[in-house]
């Protein structure tokens, strides 16, 4: 969703439905690919999603037309649309799997153009209509782009995998179509909840370690994976994005940070943050957090003082890795008042090596949440400490701490209950931030060409 630059660089990263039951598991896989880069009640399955370590995305398998043809797409909660490569689009701006619409006996062209700026480059084409099936879920007619042209597009690298397309789960309201064609459709999750064909309007995600390669995270659709977790699920609000001085909306899973702080030897430092609150992005299609230099800069006096800046991002000592320290992360419940959601993500989960997979055999680290004044976004290097829980009909966000790392969450001042039945439970130590607190001002509006980002963006 943000430009990574050399840090990128660096570190090379019918609805058939199921009998109705259950939540439906999809796992997300990991490549090491190059490129920048789910009446009747149904079930709730898992579906695999791929890390892709070099390539700052976590794929996901899906089919599209008939005869069904594959794609690994990466999963975007910071944009909307479904998008893939189309017969078009030249192998040396597309340089995977390419949908042949003349091969499906289903595909229905239309005339309706999709353009989508990232700050890699842009991506345009048009909408078509055609079935696509994700695990043992099929929607037909599904409306989705097919690119025929980008620019400023990276190649990936020979014999890697490679993610070739998006599948956003941000909210209808941000489509092109919606934005810029006055026509708004139902993306993949919404079109199987409006079915009824999951049980709950929630998707849940889990992206696991960075350290493994493969299939090591899970989407839900439909349901949670309380195996995922550890501790309760802590409901935040999701907040609103205006669209004109007396209008909003949703557009994004966008969160309200209210606290920041650096736990090391114990001791706690006071807010980091610089302000009051604000509205943050949670964003699985980025490989690093973001936030304002002075933010970072203070968190990195507590936990780095030898920490360089330099090209956009700070280096820092590998040995780093081993510490019991955490960032303490405080978001402000649904109940608002003055209680707090407080995220402990360890300072180890945020040493990112460049020269190697893991930071004990690197010579080179990167601090996981790079400076970018006015952008609060937090993607990988943050989500892969937590598993959050999307309820896109109730506007909420279910957080708790990844049964993987030793990380953790806790709750005070009251909580909050989100569709999926679970309430959280403040924790028997909560931890309390100094001068964290509540703010019910203004929503924040993300640029569009920030928002669409899907995937790391590699400046060369």
């Amino acid at each position: 969703m943000v430009a990574i630059s050399v840090w990128a660089i660096a570190l090379l990263a019918t609805i058939g439905v199921t009998s109705a039951a259950d939540p439906i598991h999809l796992p997300l896989r990991r490549t090491e690919g190059y490129h920048k880069s789910l009446n009747r009640r149904a079930t709730a399955s898992p579906v695999q999603l791929y890390n892709a370590a070099r390539q700052g995305g976590y794929g996901i398998d899906l089919t599209i037309g008939t005869p069904a043809q594959n794609f690994t797409v990466i999963i975007d909660t910071g944009s909307t649309e479904l998008w893939v490569p189309g017969p078009l689009c030249p192998k040396t701006e597309c340089f995977d799997s390419l949908f042949n619409t003349s091969l499906s006996t289903t595909y229905v062209a239309t005339t309706n153009p999709i353009d989508l700026t990232y700050t890699l480059g842009s991506f345009n084409g048009t909408y078509g209509r055609d079935t696509v099936t994700i695990g043992p879920y099929t929607t037909p007619n599904m409306t989705f782009g097919v690119i025929e042209a980008t620019a400023n597009n990276s190649s990936p690298v020979s014999g890697e995998p490679y993610l070739n397309g998006v599948f956003g789960l941000a909210f209808p309201t941000l489509t092109y179509s919606s934005e810029t064609l006055q026509f708004q459709y139902d993306p993949f999750i919404f079109a199987l909840w409006k079915a009824k064909q999951i049980p709950q309007s929630i998707f849940s995600i889990y992206l696991g370690s960075r350290l493994i390669e493969g299939e090591t995270g899970l989407i839900t659709f439909g349901g949670v994976d309380t195996s995922k977790y550890s501790g309760s699920l802590n409901w935040l609000q999701v907040q609103k994005e205006a669209d004109s001085a007396t209008t909003a909306n949703y557009y994004h899973w966008n969160i309200l940070l209210v606290g920041l702080a650096a736990t090391v030897n114990g001791k706690q430092t006071s807010n980091l943050l610089g302000t009051s609150g604000a509205v943050t992005l949670l964003d699985t299609g980025t490989t690093f957090s973001f936030m304002p230099y002075t933010a970072v800069a203070n968190m990195l006096t507590n936990v780095d003082p030898s920490a360089i800046y330099t090209q956009g991002g700070f280096y820092v000592d590998c040995s780093l890795a081993s510490s019991t320290g955490t960032i303490d992360f405080a978001f402000a419940n649904t109940t608002g008042g003055s209680g707090a959601t407080v995220i402990s993500a360890s300072i180890s989960s945020l040493v990112i090596p460049l020269d190697s997979l893991s930071p004990s055999t690197a010579t080179q680290c990167v601090w996981g949440i790079l400076p970018e004044d006015g952008v609060y976004l937090l993607g990988d290097t943050f989500l892969q400490s937590v598993y959050v829980v999307h309820d896109f009909v109730n506007y909420s966000v279910g957080i708790a701490a990844a049964s993987w790392t030793n990380s953790t969450a806790t709750s005070s001042g009251g909580s909050a209950t989100g569709t999926s039945g679970t309430s959280s439970t403040p924790g028997s130590n909560p931890v309390h931030i100094s001068n964290a607190q509540s703010v019910s001002g203004a929503a924040i509006r993300m640029l569009t060409s920030l928002a669409l980002v899907a995937c790391v963006c590699l400046l060369l």
